[in-house]
């Protein structure tokens, strides 16, 4: 086989994605003395919550009454709509206001919200953190990083492959830049992110791709509720991908196609005021309000919105920090623009199945991050994505300890190590398919598949037709031919998009961010979806939760 293998040297911890979890996780280890790899498929700093998308990020926290502990379950569980995790709800709900000036280690100077305003799906108002001003906290964060002489930083770094010993994980392969290299660890924290960058229209750095899911899965964990993928309305002119600030609609004046044509009334049509007043009141889509009836009408070429003059003499705080940034910063003025929106894939509310402190039940292996499924079900509540970076990244390392302390030689045999690689890629190459196509040409394909067929509207159709279209660009991709480029990268990608459509092909119901138009109905009987991997196939079946 044409390709090696180089061996680093051994550490104690190795981190993988370099967002706020892997970047939290990566700051608590190198304090506490260990020895750490930090690797990312892009730049440090590279994670979701530094792409500035938005004016400010939210954390939203538990308040200091007690009562707030129930009131906030009860909110975080009530948009799950039983497809939630309770025990990791309650270790959040616990700890995140203890957290928060965890951010600054990593360069981040968070403040509290001077408004009383509930989060996106929340019913009750709480304390929310904001931090903002990405530049100055990555410049802050690279510095401090550089200071660690216990951390070894890997830029451009792709996860190919965890090797375990004995039932532990022993460190990982990973291609850096036109290398193949083992990096021997003790534990693995992995924090790559969710799977939006795998759609064309998306608010994530492409560098996230979901393909440590993939990974996680093939070295023995599994995933739940990966069809449930936040969908937000976002710009496409007159800037694009560029987050729409949803509680703008209540000032909506009108829908209209791209020829000008009405498609929506306004807030000022009575039958139409109330499901705009709902609309701008949460982000993501949600079949879960009536007010998705207004979602289902935003196609993918985009609506143009007009608003009304009103909209810019709301002083409250929320109003004017997103359209002083939206106009300063964007250069956009939502009543002198042509402002023509569509859907944007977010976040995954679902991902690798984790504990308490963020173990998958395989040995040494933890995944923290959107990557994991933490707290959210059917829906996430506004404020969680990086409060759940900041509890479950500090608690895997603490975790780590223990399990480290615990742990016994586990002695290592490097060209094993090797042949064992070697025999899955010749499994891989089995069913190569012919050279016609290059990996950039491969994954547009699939980005475009994504966007066309696993958006919000879904049905039986659509997705075992994007299925099959996705298995035939395979028979004109070869794994072999592009070795030393990005073969098995791309090769992870298609098992990334494959293992989203078997998720959404197995939910036969809507809920949540999940919408079928062939069941467009929520069953009485829930049920959430694991997915596994045996041989290099994607496995799905349906665990029925319990009243």
């Amino acid at each position: 086989m044409e390709l090696t293998i180089v061996q680093k040297d051994a550490v104690d911890i190795l981190v993988v994605g370099s967002g706020i979890a892997g970047l939290i996780a990566t700051d608590q280890a190198v304090r506490l003395g260990y020895k750490v790899c930090l690797t990312t498929t892009g730049k440090i700093c590279g994670g979701a919550s530094f792409f500035p998308i938005k004016g400010t990020l939210g954390i939203q926290v538990t308040s200091r009454e007690v009562a707030d502990k129930e009131r906030y379950r009860e909110d975080i569980s009530n948009m799950g709509d039983r497809m939630e995790n309770p025990e990791l709800i309650k270790t959040y709900i616990n700890e995140i206001r203890n957290n928060i000036n965890l951010l600054k280690n990593i360069g981040f100077n968070p403040w509290l919200r001077k408004d009383n305003r509930p989060a996106c799906f929340a019913k009750y108002a709480r304390d929310i953190y904001l931090i903002n001003n990405w530049k100055q906290a990555k410049e802050q964060c690279t510095e401090q990083l550089s200071a660690y002489k216990n951390l070894t930083l890997l830029e451009e770094s792709s996860l190919i492959r965890i090797v375990k010993n004995k039932d532990c994980v022993v460190g990982a392969i990973f291609k850096i830049r036109d290398k193949y290299t083992f990096i021997q660890a003790k534990a693995i924290i992995l924090a790559t992110g969710g799977v939006a960058g795998n759609y064309k229209n998306s608010l994530y750095p492409t560098t996230v791709t979901g393909m440590g899911h993939i990974v996680a899965l093939d070295a023995g964990a599994q995933a739940q509720n990966m069809e449930f993928i936040q969908f937000i309305p976002a710009f496409l002119s007159p800037k694009y991908n560029v987050l729409f600030g949803e509680h703008t609609l209540k000032y909506c004046a009108g829908m209209f196609s791209l020829n000008k044509q009405l498609v929506i009334p306004g807030v000022q049509d009575k039958d139409w005021k109330a499901l705009w007043l709902e609309r701008s009141s949460y982000a993501p889509f949600s079949f879960d309000f009536e007010s998705h009836k207004i979602d289902l009408q935003i196609n993918s070429e985009g609506v143009k919105l007009k608003f009304n003059k009103e909209l810019y003499d709301d002083k409250e705080e929320f109003y004017e920090v997103y359209l002083n940034w939206l106009k300063n910063e964007m250069g956009i003025d939502l009543l002198k623009d042509d402002v023509v929106i569509t859907h944007f894939a977010h976040s995954c509310n679902g991902g690798i199945k984790i504990g308490t402190s963020g173990e998958t039940g395989v040995a040494g292996l933890y995944a923290i991050g959107e990557l994991s499924s933490a707290i959210e079900g059917a829906n996430r509540l506004g404020g969680n994505s990086v409060g759940g970076a900041l509890v479950f990244g500090k608690r895997a390392v603490e975790h780590i300890q223990k399990y480290i302390k615990g742990l016994k030689n586990n002695d290592i045999n490097f060209e094993k190590i090797v042949a064992e690689f070697y025999s899955w890629v010749d499994e891989l190459l089995k069913a190569d398919g012919q050279n016609k196509l290059s990996s950039s040409e491969l994954v547009q394909t699939i980005k475009k598949i994504a966007n066309n067929s696993m958006g919000i509207e879904r049905d039986k159709e659509t997705l075992t037709q994007a299925l099959k279209d996705i298995e035939n660009l395979r028979k004109n991709y070869s794994i072999k031919d592009n070795l030393n480029e990005k073969g098995i990268e791309t090769y992870l990608r298609i098992e990334t998009v494959k293992l989203l459509l078997i998720s959404m092909l197995t939910r036969n119901e809507s809920r949540g961010a999940h919408y079928r138009r062939d069941f467009p109905y929520t069953s009485d009987q829930p049920y959430k979806i694991i997915l596994a991997r045996r041989d290099n196939q994607t496995i799905a079946q349906k665990e029925y939760v319990l009243n």
